[in-house]
């Protein structure tokens, strides 16, 4: 019998009298392949790890006492788009620029229908398939009862300056189907004239605005170091060469050679 003695051990083993006297080879190594780029792995409490998915179903009902029984499959939706004055048209704005505001949530919105009693249900994950931004930056939407909200912007249709109606106020005198009895479009208009007399929006408002200048300063400030650097790096430079100026200039006078 033969054994190596290195981390792959061979086996020589010589069989018996039955085995007609054969050699029988057996290579002992380890179980497992050895991972050559284990030294390179990231120690798990290096790894950085991202914060779960929130579920896009979870939803607030007001109010709340119909937390359980309130069916709002049927309700009709406002994106913060639909109101945000920072959008165009074509990202899924549908009031006017002038009417709209600046960076509404879907907590505003639900506010502001809380001022007007009307019931719905805020889905804070949901994303609007028009804007990809949103999904990011603003997410979430409101679902409103439409009956409510009929109820609560009246049937009056006032005549404009010019002599004309509106007819995104007009009510959806056909009842049923559509947004049940009034105009969206309305609706986002009246939502957008309570939301910046709230008093959260104007906190969260400030406490953005705050944000953005210290952020701004701190750009500033790295600015500014990375200038001061580079000109101390570009006066070093400069007295190394000044210090080699005192000798002669090794470029010969052009000029015709004297023969």
């Amino acid at each position: 019998t033969t054994r190596a003695t290195s981390s792959n051990k061979i086996v020589r083993t010589t069989m018996g009298k039955k085995s007609g006297g054969r050699v029988r080879v057996k290579q002992v190594g380890p179980k497992a392949p050895v991972n050559p780029l284990a030294d390179l792995t990231i120690p798990p409490e290096e790894m950085i790890h991202l914060p779960p998915k929130p579920d896009s179903n979870i939803t607030h009902v007001w109010p709340p006492a119909e937390t359980f029984t309130m069916d709002y499959k049927m309700f009709s939706a406002i994106y913060p788009t639909y109101l945000d004055s920072t959008k165009s048209i074509k990202h899924g704005r549908r009031i006017g620029a002038k009417d709209a505001i600046e960076d509404p949530s879907v907590f505003e919105i639900g506010m502001a229908l809380q001022v007007l009693n009307i019931r719905h249900a805020i889905q804070p994950y949901k994303g609007y398939s028009r804007d990809a931004e949103s999904r990011w930056d603003n997410l979430g939407r409101v679902l409103f009862d439409t009956g409510a909200a009929a109820t609560a912007a009246g049937d009056v249709v006032t005549m404009g300056t010019d002599g004309s109606f509106d007819l995104d106020a007009m009510p959806n005198v056909a009842g049923g189907g559509g947004d049940g009895g009034v105009s969206k479009k309305a609706l986002c208009r009246r939502i957008a004239k309570i939301i910046p007399d709230l008093p959260a929006r104007a906190k969260r408002m400030e406490e953005k605005k705050q944000a953005e200048e210290e952020e701004k300063k701190a750009r500033e400030r790295a600015l500014t170091t990375a200038k001061s650097g580079g000109a101390k790096g570009g006066a070093k430079g400069g007295a190394k060469g000044g210090g080699g100026g005192g000798g002669t200039s090794s470029k010969k006078k052009k000029g015709k050679k004297k023969r």
